[in-house]
């Protein structure tokens, strides 16, 4: 039976994480998040936890539309991608399109797409796995960082047509302020209505604002390692049990090492109820966690980090520990087996 989980990307939510440091003074720590996850950009947290930590802001800014307060810090060039490439392009069309499909890798059980209604283009967001005032801040927080693309394209002082937020309402005043144009809440989806005109025009402003050559020709030197290639392909989707498991044992690890009861908790489950649903897929948790910081500890040893190092990123109380868990599923210990990967480099 599959884990309903949705996942996203570290990356896209540190320039909420920045935003509110900077603006509130709230930092990662007062919301119990780890330092090391926050160096880690391209792995995966449970939305679920996303959650929490946007509804711990709220409370601790006092604030219902720190978005608003944040507005300037929300743009997909804060996901560090290489060579800007979300906004590496002409046009705002070309744009569009990069960030509705490339997404999925950034953000599961979530969509992004266009629909069009006459000379009218929406720009669409859903996320089914958020509720409550944890909804508003996440579709607040989407729309902000879609407007903000397309002032990148059509100038700062663009505004759409219309805004359609989900969640109950907040600061409506601040919001059509923001926005610049009228904004409805409690709806399915976040919307942001453009004129089909503004994907056509941005191109004439994309060349009067930038020299064409220079911009082409460092879009089209980007390159990434096989590692970084990986690192973007590597979202699990809610049939894959063995893939969401694994996502949310890595998860978890930042936190110490894991236990089928942080695990249980992480699924929504039952202690009892996730040992069956593991039997049901012929795992044990045992196995299932050694397997799991087993290969992490490979992929760290061959970023080059110390076996010291490692023992403390994954969550074990001592070198020893980890030596010893490490020895029963690889049959030699970690210093053995980065001897052997220095051996097998190329020189």
């Amino acid at each position: 039976m599959a884990f309903d989980v949705s996942f996203i990307r570290v990356c896209c939510i540190l320039p909420v994480l920045k935003g509110v440091q900077e603006h509130f003074k709230i930092s990662h720590k007062d919301l119990s998040i780890p330092e090391s996850l926050l160096n880690e950009p391209m792995t995966l947290i449970p939305f679920t936890e996303v959650s929490k930590w946007l509804s711990k802001i709220e409370q601790l800014s006092n604030s219902q539309d720190y978005m608003l307060t944040i507005q300037n810090d929300l743009k997909v060039s804060r996901f560090n991608m290489p060579n800007n490439w979300f906004l590496a392009t002409p046009d705002l069309a070309i744009t569009f399109r990069r960030i509705n499909y490339a997404m999925a890798c950034f953000h599961s059980g979530a969509s992004y797409y266009g629909a069009q209604s006459n000379r009218i283009i929406k720009w669409c967001y859903r996320n089914d796995y958020v509720s409550s005032k944890a909804k508003s801040h996440d579709s607040l927080r989407v729309a902000l960082t879609l407007l903000n693309t397309c002032k990148y394209f059509l100038g700062k002082d663009y505004q759409p047509k219309k805004v359609l937020l989900s969640g109950p309402s907040m600061g409506q005043l601040g919001v059509e302020k923001a926005f610049g144009c009228q904004v409805s809440w409690n709806a399915p989806l976040t919307e942001i209505w453009l004129n089909i005109d503004s994907l056509i025009s941005s191109e004439q402003n994309f060349l009067a604002s930038f020299s064409t050559s220079s911009h082409i020709q460092k879009s089209n030197s980007s390159s990434i390692t096989l590692n970084q290639l990986d690192s973007y392909l590597n979202m699990p989707q809610t049939h894959d049990t063995p893939k969401v498991l694994y996502e949310l044992v890595n998860y978890i690890r930042f936190y110490g090492l894991p236990t089928l009861d942080s695990l249980a908790d992480q699924c929504g489950l039952s202690r009892q109820q996730l040992q069956r649903r593991l039997q049901s897929n012929g795992f044990s948790f045992t196995e299932l966690m050694r397997y799991i910081l087993g290969n992490l500890a490979i992929k760290y040893m061959l970023e080059g980090k110390t076996v010291k190092e490692i023992s403390q990123l994954l969550g074990y109380a001592s070198v020893r520990s980890f030596s010893k868990s490490f020895h029963r599923l690889h049959r030699q210990s970690p210093t053995q087996y980065v001897e052997k990967l220095h051996q097998k480099s190329p020189q």
